[in-house]
């Protein structure tokens, strides 16, 4: 059993510890990344209510979600960074717990599938970030199975918490929290789920090698070249 579950905190006293946390990590030298939240929407953007409705999605957490926005909401998320595949960071609670959630990166099926279904459907990245795409598209993208968002199967969950469940209310809160970034950096979805833009967007194709040299020859060496009078 937690020891916050054990000894819930007033949410009055969750802002406080956090800040003063805070305070004592950043006297200490530590660079913060913290999360915060205000209004009655933790997400405003397109990402980033995709990606919640994502969590309420997931009945396999139960009641374990709601802790999680409780502590998000009172400033508990002290810091957060996202690496290609997982999510590290600091919560504050009855303590200051260390979190790393890991995202299975989908497999080659599934990108495959992606691949395939958004074949000449997606302008540029900053469409793609922004979600000003088909209804149609956007909904496979978010998809519940087979779309950008982790399956409730492809995450793994560590908090230095002593709660003995598969998702504790601090992972919940980085879950969350993420939602929250999303907002202003849509990409980080794309560094979580180890994928690369050119996924779903094809590139460009490579400028011809030695063209820029052939379009600098004088007309006299294109003439010797083909054989033609370019007079």
């Amino acid at each position: 059993m937690c020891m916050d579950d054990e000894m819930p905190l007033k949410r009055e006293d969750l802002r406080k510890r956090a800040e003063e946390k805070a305070a004592e990590l950043a006297a200490a030298g530590m660079e913060l990344r913290p999360v915060t939240v205000s209004g009655r929407s933790l997400a405003k953007s397109f990402w980033g209510k995709e990606w919640m409705k994502s969590l309420s999605a997931c009945e396999v957490y139960g009641m374990r979600l709601a802790p999680g926005r409780t502590y998000l909401r009172y400033d508990c998320v002290l810091d957060l960074k996202t690496l290609p595949g997982r999510i590290d960071a600091l919560v504050m609670g009855e303590r200051l717990y260390e979190v790393c959630i890991q995202a299975a990166p989908p497999d080659e099926e599934v990108l495959s599938r992606l691949r395939t279904r958004c074949a000449g459907q997606i302008g540029s990245w900053i469409d793609l970030l922004k979600g000003n795409l088909s209804p149609e598209l956007l909904e496979i993208l978010c998809a519940p199975e087979g779309g950008l968002f982790p399956a409730p199967e492809e995450w793994r969950f560590s908090c230095s918490c002593p709660d003995w469940a598969d998702l504790c209310k601090h992972a919940a809160a980085v879950l969350y929290a993420f939602g929250v970034m999303l907002d202003k950096q849509p990409e980080l979805l794309f560094t979580l789920r180890g994928m690369d833009s050119s996924v779903l967007i094809p590139k460009a194709p490579e400028p011809v090698s030695g063209g820029e040299d052939i379009l600098d020859m004088d007309a006299g060496s294109l003439s010797d070249i083909f054989g033609i009078s370019l007079d």
